[in-house]
């Protein structure tokens, strides 16, 4: 496979790897990248939280665990015990051989579904709870399309379409405690993920 179409089917072989993980099998972000490397790969920690955000929305209900061996895994899922890695008698020629062709009898229509989740064509939505610090900052954020209701408590809640980009977080921790997401539970789960990212990347500094 060239390098260029791996490059576009990163985001499933991430959905791959998660597959074969669970509770009791998780997958650090380094090793993520190390079998991303393994394929032709080059990814950056940013880009990979962006996919594993698009695998949500797209229903993959994927967890982080600080515990050790902190990292990633797909809640509901076997741990994964029968992968190729514990196949006796395969060569590990064999071995890329098989995921990749794994990974090629992807179906079109589950492959269509990620890009289209990928671009933001499945909308879902976001809401927000805003303190009146930064009232103004987020309505210049979400603009006109969003519905924007005042509280007795001077707190503005957004109810608007959930951005898929990695700004959204960027942005969304520079406004600090003042705004707080209170729908879907996933996304708010998500973004906790994402400061424990963070703060686990600073660790010891």
């Amino acid at each position: 496979m060239a390098k260029s179409n791996n490059q576009k089917a990163k985001i499933l072989y991430l959905e791959k790897m998660l597959r074969e993980t669970g509770e009791h099998r998780v997958i650090s972000m380094q090793k993520i990248l190390e079998n991303l490397e393994k394929q032709g790969i080059r990814a950056e920690r940013k880009s990979i939280y962006d996919d594993v955000e698009v695998l949500r929305s797209f229903g993959m209900d994927i967890r982080y665990t600080r515990e050790r061996p902190g990292g990633y895994y797909l809640a509901g899922e076997s741990a994964g015990e029968e992968q190729l890695s514990e196949e006796p008698g395969l060569t590990a020629e064999a071995k890329d051989i098989r995921e990749t062709k794994d990974i090629h009898e992807t179906s079109v229509t589950g492959y269509r579904k990620l890009l289209e989740a990928s671009a933001g064509t499945i909308k879902k939505e976001i809401k927000l709870l805003c303190a009146g610090a930064v009232q103004v900052e987020v309505r210049d954020f979400f603009g006109t399309a969003a519905e924007y209701k005042m509280k007795d408590s001077g707190d503005l809640t957004v109810t608007a379409e959930l951005p898929e980009n990695g700004k959204f977080y960027g942005w969304l921790t520079g406004l600090g405690g003042s705004v707080r997401i209170l729908k879907p539970k996933k996304s708010a789960a998500a973004y906790r993920d994402y400061l424990k990212s963070l703060a686990k990347d600073y660790k010891g500094l």
